[in-house]
């Protein structure tokens, strides 16, 4: 037997989205997942479709590679994207854990990615509130700039290496505002009307919003066969 509820966990990722637009009615959305929270799901509930997309990374344990493995092999689709998901499942692609979307994609072809490509510092209920940017979002923005010959390519490597070593939290829109004012020599008035548009490099929420429209768990369920224990 099997329940027909999703579980989604969900937190800074789905800032300024309208979640009820777009996730199925039987969808039980649960805060970024900790260490824990799986193990603690598939002791009580039946098998059915888990999609991971925000988990703890910093204050808290991160959820282990134990418990997603538990719940793959008592039957359970287990999903990863944008963020903490898109890592576990390029990690345990192998294993069976289901992985979606253009974050996923770039954890699975560079293995050398850092955990904190996806990381930022946020409020600790909903909305969520982000105080920090991702670095995957910057690099979006940042190469876009350079494809627009707004940014030169030398002048984005070094601010994309400064990004890379500092602390998650201090990467900020307000950061790259007055860096890219001081290596353009003010000249940077057109990288600025970028940052007007930040949405759009918001990769982590955009592979949210297409993984709902898509909604790939239903193909997926229908062909799985869960094992019998």
């Amino acid at each position: 037997m099997h329940n027909d509820t999703l579980f989604l966990y969900i937190g800074p990722t789905s800032y300024n989205l309208e979640l009820s637009d777009f996730i199925p009615p039987r969808t039980q959305v649960l805060p970024p997942v900790r260490r824990g929270d799986i193990q603690q799901l598939i002791e009580q509930e039946l098998p059915s479709i888990i999609v991971i997309v925000d988990g703890t990374y910093h204050d808290f344990p991160a959820v282990s590679h134990v418990e997603i493995k538990n719940a793959l092999s008592l039957g359970w689709q287990v999903w990863g994207l944008s963020s903490m998901g898109a890592i576990r499942a390029a990690e345990m692609h192998a294993l069976g854990m289901q992985g979606y979307g253009s974050v996923f994609q770039q954890f699975v072809e560079n293995e050398d990615l850092p955990d904190d490509y996806v990381a930022l510092v946020h409020s600790t209920e909903t909305p969520w509130f982000p105080v920090s940017e991702p670095l995957v979002h910057l690099e979006s923005l940042l190469n876009d700039a350079v494809d627009l010959s707004i940014l030169t390519p030398e002048i984005c490597r070094q601010i994309m290496e400064e990004l890379t070593n500092m602390w998650f939290g201090d990467r900020t829109v307000s950061y790259l505002k007055k860096r890219s004012h001081v290596l353009m020599n003010g000249q940077n008035q057109a990288l600025c009307d970028l940052f007007s548009q930040m949405d759009k490099y918001r990769l982590k929420s955009r592979d949210v919003v297409s993984f709902f429209r898509e909604q790939p768990f239903l193909t997926t369920r229908s062909s799985h066969e869960y094992p019998v224990n």
